[in-house]
């Protein structure tokens, strides 16, 4: 009787180290997959988001644009209103011709709507991931807006500057490209092509010390 249950205590014992050997190979695996599932779904999100801006800024005759900071887990979009958008506008509306065109759409006179909850939107990001980096290749045409709209790359002191990514109402936008990371999985960057407003999703890829 006492060597049975001796027994069957080393079995237990057996049992739970075996249990204890199995999480611990699975649970890592499962976080991983966890985080790459978190970080994939982030990238497509920004891709839809993007997408779906250039398409009302189209829709809509004017130019909206999207905010991204640094360390951030949330971007901003936000509407911008022109005195070229007007035109467009009356233009497809049949009103009037489009007087403006290639540098008079540049420096045309912005004024910024009211920021508040009707006009922004949020977007927020899977749990974790953050922006790594914002890069905005800079043209004539978006120079003028941000200065003459108040430029959004300026941060405040010991913060991190934001980005602005436009998009017009011809189908241009700017040419961008945003790295977002997992600290625990590794980093992918989401790239929108200027002259087509194509919205693009790189490979995942590991850096060294995330891992």
């Amino acid at each position: 009787m006492d060597r049975r249950t001796a027994f069957t205590l080393l079995e237990l014992l057996l049992s739970i180290s075996l249990i204890a050997a199995i999480a611990a190979v699975v649970i890592p695996n499962i976080t991983s997959m966890l985080g790459d599932q978190r970080l994939s779904r982030a990238a497509e999100q920004l891709q839809i988001e993007m997408t779906r801006l250039r398409i009302d800024a189209m829709r809509q005759g004017r130019v909206l644009m999207l905010e991204a900071t640094v360390d951030a887990n949330t971007l901003t979009t936000r509407p911008f209103f022109s005195i070229s958008d007007a035109v467009e506008t009356a233009d497809r509306a049949g009103g009037v011709s489009s007087l403006m065109q290639g540098a008079d759409q540049a420096s045309a006179v912005v004024m910024p709507l009211p920021t508040d909850a009707e006009v922004e939107t949020t977007i927020e990001l899977p749990e974790a991931v953050v922006i790594e980096s914002v890069q905005v290749v800079s043209s004539a045409r978006s120079l003028t807006l941000a200065q003459q709209g108040g430029d959004p790359s300026v941060g405040s002191a010991g913060s991190q500057p934001t980005q602005a990514v436009w998009f017009y109402p011809d189908g241009t936008t700017s040419t961008a490209a945003i790295v977002l990371i997992h600290p625990e999985v590794g980093r992918i960057t989401v790239q929108l092509r200027g002259i087509t407003g194509e919205v693009t999703v790189g490979d995942m890829t590991v850096a060294e010390g995330i891992r």
